[in-house]
């Protein structure tokens, strides 16, 4: 069992969503005290506060811990230049397969401009709880799923931009998020 996904798609760039016109799953292949929509471990952030995270690298990238829907734990890049969190059809497929996503977590679709220049109409899906590194736990964050089934999962600016700061610590293999 997997996604599928039919939609009329606009023709226009930007961020237009759009509700699914169809989802079925039996045909294809915060309590965030504050606005920034995180806690951490002892679910008690303080401002200013730098929480660490450790990486590893593989292939050039750094790959952080990363908990979905307090079920299931998958490595992601660490991607400043990724605008959202990025996740494949495959992932969302397997996901959705083992209860962690549902029906009400899909939020419709969105175009995106992706490296080429081209112009793609991605699904957008609610990831209710993201836990990074076991460590910090961002609520309601919004993924973007690619249709390519080869695609990188990516944790980028949707999450990285609700800290006040982070900074990679190649020595020690960390990356220091500061708390807003």
């Amino acid at each position: 069992m997997s996604l599928t996904m039919l939609c009329i798609c606009s023709t226009s760039c930007g961020n237009d969503k759009q509700k699914p016109a169809y989802f079925d799953a039996e045909n294809t292949t915060s309590d965030g005290s504050d606005s920034n929509n995180y806690i951490t471990e002892d679910n008690n952030p303080q401002s200013g506060e730098t929480v660490s995270v450790p990486f590893t690298e593989r292939n050039g990238v750094k790959l952080i811990e990363v908990k979905i829907n307090q079920s299931i734990g998958v490595d992601m890049i660490l991607d400043s230049g990724c605008s959202t969190t990025l996740i494949s059809i495959d992932e969302a497929n397997y996901l959705y397969n083992k209860g962690v996503l549902t029906e009400d977590d899909i939020e419709g679709f969105q175009n995106a401009q992706i490296a080429d220049g081209s112009i793609v109409a991605n699904m957008v899906v609610n990831l209710r709880e993201l836990a990074i590194g076991g460590k910090i736990t961002c609520t309601d964050v919004q993924a973007t799923v690619s249709n390519n089934s080869q695609a990188p999962l990516l944790l980028g600016n949707e999450v990285l931009n609700r800290t006040a700061s982070y900074e990679v610590d190649n020595t020690n293999k960390v990356i220091n998020f500061k708390l807003n």
